[in-house]
């Protein structure tokens, strides 16, 4: 169902929002907000824009003088290249001609078209113009020459194709894009080896990669949150005047940016997770009941292959589960185990260094022990 202009009851033209928000005045903007709008091109109107829901604007609203609706002169009817029709009209009287039409289709091709942001129709002019030609050779008493003005184009031969999201609002997502990888790439020497070893292969040497390449990875999230921030806050997009970046869209603009700082709160998150996973991941301390009965004994080890704190929660919770074992701790600074067996049925040393094994690391007997 077609909808239809509130005042002149006749079916409006889809106008773009670019459009609208390059000719209404700034003080008005905030009436655009929400709805498709539509274009009203009858000249009796007072109504440029109206909405499906009954908003309307009229031509108080505009930074320029809408020429269809105006009965004096000056009546552009070209926006791109300031044609009016009084100038068509005035050629057509001194020359018996009119160039208007071969002139806009050159710089059109020319690629100097900006019909979005400057015709308040948003769309091509070159309609309109032929109309105003064939009505102006019609006055000039030339009817022999109306046939000539040609009927004009049946589409928009002027409007620039659809363009991508800003060049800016792109880099700046692929540069927040970059840093969560980059610091998901930098803790993977934590992760890994735990999801490594939970699908039951080895760890230890992924683990060590991903430990050397941490410090590049730790470089390169910082660099890239701060090329977001570049183009988020303070690149100007570089663009003509037709183009869609020319008139911002203020919602798009708040999205990447908060899209920055989510992702800079994700980075610091996610690189310091071997800092503090340990914490998570550690069980408490036993319960002030569970006193080991009988006598025990202390082994130590050392451990070799942990990249984090991860590595010597989910070690403990391994060596803790070897039968004989009342009690495990491990220190990554260290890299070493203290487990406290029962002395009455010990476990072997094998039985715990195949536990470290399982878990994705090497052990050994510290030496003296």
């Amino acid at each position: 169902m077609s909808t239809l202009c509130p005042v002149a009851g006749k079916p409006g033209r889809r106008v773009p929002d670019v459009t609208l928000r390059s000719l209404v005045r700034d003080d008005r903007l905030g009436e655009i907000e929400g709805g498709e709008w539509f274009y009203c091109d009858l000249r009796d109107c007072e109504v440029v824009y109206f909405a499906a829901d009954g908003r309307m604007l009229h031509r108080d609203a505009m930074k320029v003088r809408v020429g269809a609706k105006e009965q004096n002169p000056p009546r552009t009817v070209c926006y791109c290249f300031g044609h009016t029709v009084e100038g068509i009209r005035d050629e057509i009287e001194r020359t018996g001609q009119s160039t208007v039409v071969a002139s806009i289709t050159a710089k059109v091709q020319a690629g100097e078209c900006r019909c979005e942001t400057l015709n308040p129709k948003g769309s091509c002019c070159l309609g309109d113009v032929h109309r105003a030609v064939r009505e102006a050779f019609a006055v000039a008493g030339k009817e022999g020459a109306v046939a000539e003005a040609g009927e004009g184009p049946a589409h928009d031969c002027c409007a620039p194709p659809a363009e991508p999201r800003a060049r800016a609002g792109r880099a700046g997502a692929l540069a927040a894009s970059v840093s969560v990888l980059s610091a998901i790439m930098a803790s993977a020497c934590c992760w890994l080896p735990l999801l490594l070893v939970a699908f039951g292969a080895s760890a230890a040497g992924a683990s060590a990669a991903f430990e050397r390449a941490r410090p590049f990875f730790l470089v390169l999230a910082p660099i890239a949150l701060g090329v977001g921030f570049y183009f988020a806050y303070f690149r100007k997009e570089a663009c003509g005047a037709g183009a869609a970046c020319a008139a911002p869209d203020p919602r798009l603009r708040r999205l990447n940016r908060t899209m920055l700082w989510v992702a800079s709160m994700v980075v610091v998150a996610v690189a310091l997770f071997p800092n503090y996973v340990g914490l998570l991941l550690r069980r408490g301390p036993p319960p002030a009941g569970a006193a080991e009965a009988g006598p025990t004994r202390t082994v130590r080890l050392r451990i070799d292959g942990m990249t984090c704190e991860a590595c010597a929660a989910h070690l403990e919770g391994e060596l803790a589960s070897v039968s004989g074992v009342r009690r495990s701790t491990v220190s990554y600074a260290d890299g070493s185990a203290v487990v406290t067996v029962d002395a009455a049925r010990p476990p072997d040393l094998a039985s715990l260094i195949a536990a470290i094994g399982k878990a994705g690391y090497r052990g050994q007997a510290e030496p003296g022990r």
